[in-house]
Parts: C-alpha cells; structure tokens; sequence
C-alpha cells in the first residue's frame, strides 16, 4: 500500500483540488467555519471523529484512509494466538 499524507496536510490539498474552502468542509459536516483550520493548523481535535471523516470522505469522494482513518484489523495467515 502506499504511503498515505497526514491527514493535516492531505485535507487541505483534497479541499483546493476541489475548489472547497475548509470553512465550507466544516459547514458541510456541522461544525462552526473554523474547526477544519482548527484541525490543520492547531491539531485540535488530534483525530476527527469517525462520522465527522467518513462524510467529509464521501463529500470529497475519496478513500476514509486518507483522512486518517486507521486500517481496520484483519487475521493474518499463520499469527494465530493459542488460547
């Protein structure tokens, strides 16, 4: 897999490829016009909350992972834990 951007810098490439302000990205999932900036720039909140990157993913119509979303757990082949 390729090595994904800090959500921090990604969020705002993502937004002014698409000709998006961050204010209006806050609007969008509810929130006052400074919390994105707040996000990017002060690293308030340190993750965005689940629901909050999950639409802000399907606004800017891109992979969830790319705003930080964590790769969800799998088993592997042969790392089976004995109980």
């Amino acid at each position: 897999m390729a090595t994904l951007l800090n959500p921090r810098v990604r969020l705002p490439q993502l937004a002014n490829e698409q000709g998006r302000s961050l204010a209006s990205l806050s609007a969008t999932i509810g929130r006052n016009p400074a919390y994105l900036q707040q996000f990017v720039a002060r690293g308030s909140p340190r993750r965005l909350p689940e629901d909050e990157r999950r639409h802000l993913a399907i606004v800017l119509n891109v992979d969830e992972r790319e705003l930080g979303a964590r790769d969800p757990w799998s088993p592997s082949g042969g790392d089976r834990v004995q109980a």
